[in-house]
């Protein structure tokens, strides 16, 4: 596809959350070790009132400008994968395009919850590679505004956070070699938000059954779906590009939770010691997941010029993608 990454970035809003402040905040009725033995979280990052979605994905990408040693003047896209937009219109990746003082790039936001950085990784991609780069791509989220705070079932998965990658033009043979995406619509309700769409709008009584918050009946059926659905992006991967788990010198996951996240580690043949695991700290961050991970993967020197990497991501509307790139520079 000719795309390389060129630059990373991330950023994690406020100082961490303890289970102990998050159960001490809202009253719940549950000890903070059930919540590690459950999920294997022990922090989350919130936004703090005065910051948006657009905030912490400005600052990523600041970071992944910088990184990439590309001008903001070049870049022709920027794509934004968010669930949880500054407004409903218009795109919050026009709002970042503002706030980074940038003028005329096409500014597009794309939902694709927790495979939402997979997504746009392949639509940034596919400009560069068709000579509209570089591209801004970036993932953010502020789930904290969309949670039930009474539903024990959602409310230690997820924080807030916002990663992000500068994709050019590469000739060598590095960057992103090849990329599947997948979805199956028959998931489309097992994680999602009832309310604040055209088909149920936001009034007072959703508000008072907290259905503009996020809802997930069965949360097995999530797990089970992730697990499968790695596995068969992994298996057709293989087959695709002849690359196997053997080869692959790192890979960044999207992280549900840190127990699934291992199960899946394990299925499809990657030591956790070429891997960067950071739910424990940073909880679900959903379309900024894998951003986040691998901007900090990089900062702490984790994937070399050469390696074979494994990005990855299976999530809400059971939507999925996975990408094999060749690191290295240009």
């Amino acid at each position: 596809m000719n795309a390389r990454i060129a630059g990373t970035g991330h950023y994690l809003p406020g100082p961490p959350i303890s289970n102990d402040e998050l159960i001490a905040r809202h009253r719940l009725r549950v000890k903070p070790y059930f919540i590690r033995n459950c999920v294997g979280a022990e922090t989350r990052h919130f936004a703090g009132p005065d910051q948006a979605t657009s905030d912490l994905a400005t600052a990523a990408a600041a970071q992944a400008i910088q990184a990439s040693g590309v001008s903001g003047r070049d870049i022709r896209r920027i794509i934004l994968a968010t669930v949880s937009g500054d407004y409903p219109t218009p795109a919050t990746a026009c709002v970042v395009q503002r706030k980074l003082g940038l003028r005329g790039q096409a500014a597009i936001d794309l939902v694709g919850a927790c495979s939402g950085f997979i997504q746009a990784l392949d639509l940034g991609a596919r400009c560069v590679a068709t000579g509209e780069g570089p591209a801004l791509v970036i993932g953010a989220d502020v789930r904290s505004r969309q949670l039930d705070f009474t539903d024990l079932r959602t409310v230690f998965l997820y924080g807030d956070g916002a990663g992000a990658a500068v994709l050019t033009a590469s000739e060598n043979g590095n960057g992103i070699r090849h990329s599947i995406l997948t979805a199956d619509g028959a998931g489309a309700e097992a994680v999602y938000i009832p309310a604040g769409g055209s088909r149920e709008p936001v009034t007072e009584a959703a508000l008072q059954q907290r259905r503009h918050c996020i809802t997930m009946p069965d949360g097995r059926r999530v797990a089970d779906s992730a697990r499968a659905g790695f596995r068969r992006l992994v298996e057709r991967l293989v087959a695709e590009t002849g690359v196997l788990a053997s080869d692959v010198a790192f890979a960044c996951l999207h992280q549900p939770n840190l127990y699934l996240v291992r199960q899946i580690l394990d299925d499809i043949g990657i030591p956790e010691s070429r891997t960067w695991i950071n739910f424990p700290t940073c909880a679900n961050t959903t379309s900024a997941s894998v951003a986040i991970a691998l901007s900090q993967a990089v900062a702490a020197d984790r994937i070399h010029d050469g390696d074979w990497v494994w990005l990855g991501a299976v999530g809400a509307g059971f939507a999925g993608g996975i990408q094999l790139v060749r690191w290295g520079a240009a």
